[in-house]
């Protein structure tokens, strides 16, 4: 389901938490609503960007990202391809892998957060190529920082196959978070410095934490995968 390994020490958590802090001026602010305000990527985001403009918010961010992440993305590079077993490679053209930044006013209390399937590759490759594979890809998250009240991942034992043959069969509009009435929530928690890997197709939802105290926050490192003529091609 989800597989979640050691990958960074605390100290290199905290020197990545301070690099992101005195990048401040490059963060990208998600919304318009004070709670929107206060999330923030580092980096381009294809499910936020808008399609037309992601490769220009990439081309402008990645040189930013490889200067004060290079030894993150090697480590990432080399860490996923011992794990997945073949060649994990920055995708040409795609935003690196990037950060979410949730600050106070932003994490969830409740679960509200968007229910869905991580469905990115779409939106990142319209026009699948030969040696695409969109049926077994990667969605990872780095945690670098959380809330002294934890963090994690609220999901559901519902793929993305079963909600494609449910909405046809139902033959009536339906969103994700619909079928959530009927499963139990799961919840994976996360841990500084773990990186938890999973296809992204398996119902999901950022997890709420019960209490939000003054100056929590929420950070980590977000990427997805797609193997191409068998390397992942690793992208945000």
């Amino acid at each position: 389901m989800i597989t979640s390994l050691e990958m960074l020490t605390p100290d290199e958590c905290a020197r990545l938490d301070a690099r992101i802090k005195e990048l401040r001026a490059h963060w990208i602010p998600r919304g318009n609503t004070p709670r929107d305000t206060s999330f923030f990527t580092l980096g381009a985001a294809i499910y936020l960007d808008d399609p037309a403009e992601y490769r220009g918010v990439a081309e402008r961010n990645n040189p930013l990202l490889r200067e004060h992440f290079g030894w993150l993305y090697e480590r990432l590079t080399g860490f996923l391809s011992r794990q997945l077993r073949a060649p994990a490679v920055l995708a040409p053209g795609l935003g690196h892998p990037g950060f979410h930044i949730w600050l106070t006013p932003a994490l969830f209390t409740t679960p509200e957060a968007s229910v869905h399937f991580d469905l990115q590759y779409l939106r990142a490759f319209p026009t699948p190529g030969p040696g695409m594979d969109f049926e077994r890809p990667l969605s990872f998250t780095l945690t670098l920082r959380l809330p002294r009240r934890g963090g994690g991942l609220n999901l559901w034992e519902f793929t993305f196959e079963r909600y494609r043959q449910f909405y046809e069969r139902m033959n009536t509009r339906m969103q994700p978070k619909d079928v959530t009435v009927l499963l139990p929530r799961l919840r994976h928690p996360y841990t500084v410095g773990a990186i938890a890997m999973h296809s992204g197709h398996l119902l999901h939802q950022v997890g709420e934490v019960d209490q939000v105290f003054p100056g929590d926050e929420r950070i980590t490192l977000q990427g997805h995968g797609v193997q191409v003529h068998g390397v992942w091609q690793l992208y945000f």
